[in-house]
């Protein structure tokens, strides 16, 4: 199992870096994406050499002291250095390029001095391979932990730098795929810390028997995993992000047709003129076409209101503060339920047809104070919704409708003007 799951994760990471070499390579090469493709690489190949099955071939054709767990760890030591060099550049000194290249010059020679030093620590534990585990001279126990704890520190403080910059680089870019991208990049590095300094465990198992088992076990797995495909997700977040985002749009864009269905369809059956298809009323639209359709249910009920404009009622933004339950019992928008009664007694003034009296200014549609601040379609869609909401289910639309029936009543004839 842990060869299977090994192999998936290596597979990712190889896969990624193959990827990211292809498409940044050439002289305008980003260096940041250069170093991200290098530590896949690594970390990828790491992994991979660091199943049972991988362990075990390159053990049996190696001298018996363990150098599959040696260039594993070698392999990774250059990874997390590949993410110390990446941190430098997304978070550069203040002084200049100049700072940073010294930086990172500093920050190679240090990888080395740890390479060298920690095959120096692997070496002189005397360690030789058995069935499935490496174990140190007797007495050197100490010695192969010291080498896992060097190899462990200075991952662990690669990857927390890596942390530090994400979080400052993000702070300062807006709401965007490049930013939830980096947010999960830099869950990637905090869990490759923790999986990192998993090999604690190793450390005490040197301490308390002399050796260590080889390969993966099923803890390391899991945060193996869990790095690579949160690391890959993130650096491709601006690939795969619209795709994942466009099906969120559409429905969100369908669901939000299907609320303004019940002043539409009003609208409509009184002034079937303002569908733009003959097919608006075949039933909803599909959902890749739902934004479009939205876009045109906003224009048609806008269209409506033009039409309405001679019926609207001067008197029903009044109405509305008579009635006897206010708005709605609080849960419907005050302003909404003011444009819905307008709405609803203009609709019945058509259907009488009756004008009622008053200037012409105050038969403009949008008696809703918000109207003027509506400045996209979504926000035109949003703000219909509850006029919608508030148009089927206020009592006191209701309230006013019932005014102007009576009226209309009272009046016994058509093309009248009332007050």
């Amino acid at each position: 199992m842990t060869d299977v799951a090994g192999c998936l994760t290596a597979a990712v990471f190889l896969v990624f870096a193959v990827h990211r070499f292809t498409v940044t390579r050439g002289e305008a090469a980003d260096p940041a994406q250069l170093r991200v493709a290098g530590f896949a690489l690594c970390m990828g190949a790491a992994v991979l050499l660091n199943t049972p099955t991988a362990s075990a071939a390159v053990d049996a054709i190696a001298p018996p002291w363990g150098v599959a767990l040696l260039v594993t760890h070698g392999l990774k030591t250059g990874a997390f250095t590949c993410l110390a060099t990446l941190a430098l550049a997304l978070d550069p000194p203040a002084a200049g390029p100049d700072a940073e290249r010294r930086s990172r010059r500093r920050q190679i020679r240090l990888a080395v001095v740890v390479q060298a030093g920690a095959a120096g620590l692997f070496l002189a534990a005397g360690t030789r391979t058995g069935d499935g585990y490496v174990a140190a001279a007797d007495g050197r126990g100490w010695v192969l932990a010291l080498y896992n704890t060097l190899y462990a520190g200075y991952g662990w403080w690669c990857l927390l730098g890596l942390v530090r910059a994400l979080a400052r680089h993000t702070r300062r870019i807006a709401p965007s795929l490049l930013r939830t991208g980096l947010r999960l990049m830099m869950i990637a590095a905090a869990v490759g810390a923790a999986w990192t300094l998993w090999v604690q465990e190793d450390v005490v198992a040197d301490l308390v028997h002399g050796r260590q088992g080889l390969g993966t076990d099923p803890v390391s797995a899991a945060l193996a995993a869990a790095t690579s495909l949160l690391a890959t997700g993130g650096a491709t977040t601006t690939l795969w992000g619209d795709r994942i985002a466009a099906p969120a749009r559409w429905l969100r864009a369908y669901r939000t047709y299907r609320a303004l269905e019940p002043l539409w369809a009003e609208l409509h059956a009184t002034l079937p003129e303002i569908a733009l298809s003959s097919s608006a009323s075949a039933g909803g639209p599909r959902l890749r076409h739902a934004e479009f359709a939205l876009y045109r249910r906003v224009i048609e009920i806008r269209d409506g209101h033009v039409a309405l404009r001679p019926y609207l009622q001067p008197r029903a933004p009044a109405w509305v503060a008579e009635a006897p339950r206010g708005t709605g019992g609080g849960a419907l928008d005050p302003d909404a339920v003011v444009e819905a009664a307008v709405i609803a007694a203009a609709l019945e003034n058509r259907r009488a047809g009756r004008l009622p009296d008053g200037p012409p200014e105050s038969r403009e549609y949008g008696h809703g104070p918000r109207t003027a601040l509506l400045e996209t379609v979504e926000d035109e869609a949003a703000w219909l919704v509850q006029v919608t909401r508030a148009f089927a289910r206020s009592p006191a639309v209701e309230d006013v409708r019932n005014r102007v029936r009576a009226q209309a009543r009272g009046a016994g004839g058509s093309a009248e003007r009332v007050g």
